[in-house]
């Protein structure tokens, strides 16, 4: 438990380079899983409470990150989007957290790479099946399928506009996943 305190505390902390902090990292993320969301969408899917999620759409939307645009499907509400500014936060943000894992990984084969991936996703299901996660926060496991692959490419500048599929072997997931993800570009 405490190495998890310590690693969690750590990756949630801002790393040299960062301009926003792990909670609005969270929400830059959701959105770059699942496209743009009615507020209440994503205050679930973030787990937050709507006045929080609406508080960090509005921070966010302060910087340039987000946007709000009509709902098309109820002219009453609004939906939040990731700006390409937004797109390209989160990316930089993510790649220094995986840079960072990566360099603590340093010297490890790849079997054991390997090894701790499967054990670590085995532990994280294991976990997630006896807790009171809600169906909604699914799209944090499927939707880093989908975007890991974007980040090991180059920078947003260099980006070519090819689309990649889910790693999760899922074709009609991966297809959603991707469409999700272009819609934010």
């Amino acid at each position: 438990m405490h190495a998890f305190t310590r690693i969690g505390r750590r990756l949630k902390a801002k790393q040299p380079g960062d301009t926003i902090d792990h909670s609005a990292h969270v929400v830059l993320f959701a959105l770059r899983c699942n496209g743009a969301l009615r507020l209440s969408d994503l205050a679930a899917r973030v787990e937050l409470d709507a006045s929080t999620a609406s508080r960090h759409v509005r921070s966010l939307e302060q910087l340039g990150l987000v946007r709000r645009s009509p709902d098309p499907d109820d002219g009453r509400a609004f939906r939040v989007e990731l700006t390409e500014q937004g797109i390209e936060q989160w990316e930089t943000s993510a790649r220094r957290r995986i840079e960072l894992l990566s360099a603590a990984m340093e010297g490890w084969s790849e079997e054991d790479v390997q090894t701790f991936e499967r054990l670590m996703t085995r532990f994280a299901d294991g976990v997630a099946a006896l807790t009171d996660a809600p169906a909604s926060a699914a799209w944090a496991d499927k939707g880093w399928a989908a975007v890991a692959p974007r980040l090991q490419q180059p920078a947003p500048a260099e980006r070519s506009t090819d689309t990649d599929s889910a790693a999760d072997g899922d074709p009609a997931g991966s297809a959603n996943h991707d469409n999700n993800l272009e819609s934010t570009r």
